[in-house]
């Protein structure tokens, strides 16, 4: 890319006259207009992408997930030089932060039609301007469309960003709530936020979906199938996708579909043939968990029960008393967003994604890890 790629006019005295712009200079403009500091941030950093990301949706939603990518990849042609060294870790940062905002609430996941029962297919819409208040912290959620600014002027200088979450902190956050709903902000109370499925152990969870992929048998070719392989190392959530040709037992899955995102199911598979299948999440109740979050949630139950649980890797800060946690599996929304309140996302270290809590937290956190997500603690090399 050349260091010339924008030009400014500027009149003068009747004239114009052009101002050559760096890369550097662009860039910086351009984190600037998401109303970030330039100084402490650039394009690639997870605080701009997800204003940007957040910017695209408030004038594309409703919108598929890879519709939302493809204008966040589009708006940074020719700047981000992320996009000029790897199209590819571009597309797959954009989507990490994608599935961030839609686990933290920014974007809302929602089924557009039924068909026997099931969802047939899920859009992405920005959550109007909400606000979550959490002892003496306000987060905020969603935003306004075509790229409005719903948070009061006198206010912006207090947000703080990390990574993809925004917040206040106040010493009486009341005053502050008073004027978020008189702006018509929408308070999402903290138990609704940080609620979590009912629980059930790993044995009662895998036999409620075997019981349901049981009363469903499937005649006929799936195509556009792939499966989550039980017996791969549960350490490369990537490389745990496989074809079905040749395969037996039941297995996590997701399908192809001619409009939307991929489904996720959960099938029966009998020498690589689909015999039995029923898709995610299970029933009308859950009908409002995500089907990702449904899935994962019983992939983790499977694995728990075939004696390798998925694992977490623990790690100590920077800064001094921090503790760095890194993911190697996806996890359901409902444990990220507490997470989102007690710590703050981090740039990962060959792992999927990883988070900071203080040591004084971190008890919670692992409460969570071990008895609600079933994940063990990496051993150390």
């Amino acid at each position: 890319m050349s260091n010339a790629i924008n030009a400014i006019p500027e009149m003068i005295a009747g004239r114009t006259r052009m101002h050559v712009l760096s890369s550097l200079d662009v860039n910086a403009l351009s984190v600037r207009a998401l109303g970030l500091d330039a100084e402490m941030l650039d394009l690639e950093s997870p605080e701009a992408l997800a204003t940007l990301v957040r910017r695209a949706a408030s004038f594309a939603a409703p919108c598929s997930p890879r519709e939302l990518r493809g204008i966040v990849l589009q708006s940074l042609r020719g700047i981000s030089a992320a996009e000029q060294d790897s199209q590819q870790a571009l597309r797959a940062s954009i989507d990490q932060m994608i599935e961030a905002l839609t686990s933290y609430g920014d974007l809302i996941e929602l089924p557009i039609g039924e068909m026997d029962d099931c969802v047939a297919a899920r859009t992405l819409y920005l959550a109007p301007p909400t606000y979550v208040c959490i002892d003496d912290v306000l987060f905020f959620l969603g935003g306004a469309l075509d790229g409005g600014e719903p948070v009061p002027s006198h206010l912006r200088n207090f947000v703080e960003y990390r990574s993809h979450s925004r917040r206040i902190h106040a010493g009486n956050t009341f005053d502050i709530a008073k004027q978020l709903r008189a702006l018509g902000w929408v308070e999402l109370h903290r138990d609704l936020w940080l609620v979590a499925p009912g629980q059930e152990t790993p044995r009662q969870l895998v036999a409620h979906a075997n019981a349901a992929l049981a009363a469903n048998p499937t005649a006929g070719e799936v195509s556009g199938l792939t499966v989550l392989d039980f017996e791969s190392p549960p350490t490369y959530y990537r490389g745990r996708w496989s074809d079905p040709a040749g395969k037996s037992g039941r297995f996590v899955a997701r399908r192809e579909q001619r409009y939307g995102a991929d489904l996720w199911s959960y099938v029966e598979l009998v020498s690589g043939a689909v015999s039995h299948l029923v898709d995610l999440p299970l029933t009308k109740k859950t009908a409002t968990m995500r089907p990702c979050d449904a899935a994962w949630h019983l992939q983790m139950a499977i694995d728990d029960l075939a004696g390798q649980r998925q694992q977490y890797r623990r790690r100590p800060g920077p800064p001094q008393g921090a503790i760095l946690v890194d993911f190697f599996s996806p996890v359901p929304l409902w444990a990220r967003r507490r997470w989102d309140v007690l710590g703050e996302e981090i740039a990962p270290q060959r792992s999927l994604f990883a988070y900071r809590f203080q040591s004084h937290v971190f008890a919670d956190v692992e409460r969570t890890l071990q008895a609600d997500l079933w994940l063990a603690e990496q051993a150390a090399p």
